[in-house]
């Protein structure tokens, strides 16, 4: 039964396909980035270390390094497809105050930035005037964790010594966050995108101890809430006329 209505629903699609004269076209993005973060500490880290506090999560804008490699389907001038993959920068950066050592009242103020590169799969459907060049688009995604990194300062600027540490797929964020987004292409290729991640961007079972009494800021089990959302404005161009140095928005070459 259920091989016949695969098949019933393969052959219906061909021959939507065949009638609407369904267009494909890839797309290169590049992206810029304003994240917001909603960051809490747990009740059992406060109880134990009452001064302690989420003084800012501030926003945190990013250019680089972002790069998308999309794939439309239109299957009429009005409705589609699109799907591809992507790396992307996300991550927070936040104003702390944390104690000084293991069991101490005493607290210093930290700011602390932590990043991770994705490499992203969405898959969106989006509706509108595809010869017009703008359309309305929502779906969702996932993204495999690569790279991780923080850094942090003992002041809420970044004036002083620098503590920092790289890991590449490491258990400080989960191995893969899932997203939905939705938002709006514009003529000349602008694309505005809002993001939300399902799920906090932070690992909070990861636990770390400093053998010297410091407190370690490292220790992921002080957060209750991690959860991250951006904004993000993009540029698109028609991947099949990059060596031709013309350019091209997204649906120009199909629509033109």
């Amino acid at each position: 039964m259920k091989k016949t209505l695969l098949i019933l629903f393969v052959a219906l699609i061909s021959g939507y396909a065949v009638k609407s004269q369904v267009k494909t076209y890839s797309v290169t993005s590049g992206e810029m980035i304003f994240s917001f973060a909603n960051v809490e500490f747990a009740d059992a880290f406060l109880a134990t270390y009452p001064n302690a506090e989420v003084t800012k999560a501030r926003m945190r804008y990013t250019v680089f390094f972002h790069l998308g490699q999309y794939w439309h389907i239109d299957f009429t001038n009005n409705i589609g497809i699109k799907t591809g993959v992507g790396v992307r920068n996300i991550g927070l950066t936040i104003d702390e105050k944390l104690p000084q050592t293991v069991g101490s009242d005493i607290v210093a103020d930290y700011k602390i930035i932590r990043r991770l590169y994705t490499l992203g799969i969405p898959l969106g459907i989006k509706i509108g005037a595809f010869d017009k060049h703008i359309y309305f688009f929502a779906g969702g995604e996932y993204e495999l964790a690569l790279n991780y990194k923080q850094k942090y300062w003992q002041s809420h600027s970044r004036s002083g010594s620098k503590t920092k540490d790289n890991e590449w797929f490491g258990d400080q964020t989960p191995t893969f966050i899932p997203s939905v987004f939705g938002g709006v292409q514009l003529p000349g290729g602008i694309n505005i995108k809002f993001t939300y991640y399902l799920q906090d961007f932070l690992n909070n079972n990861y636990s770390k101890t400093n053998t010297s009494g410091v407190f370690e800021v490292s220790d992921l089990t002080r957060y209750k809430t991690s959860q991250v959302f951006f904004v993000s404005l993009s540029w698109q161009f028609n991947t099949a006329y990059i060596t031709k140095k013309e350019w091209q928005t997204d649906s120009e070459v199909a629509y033109k």
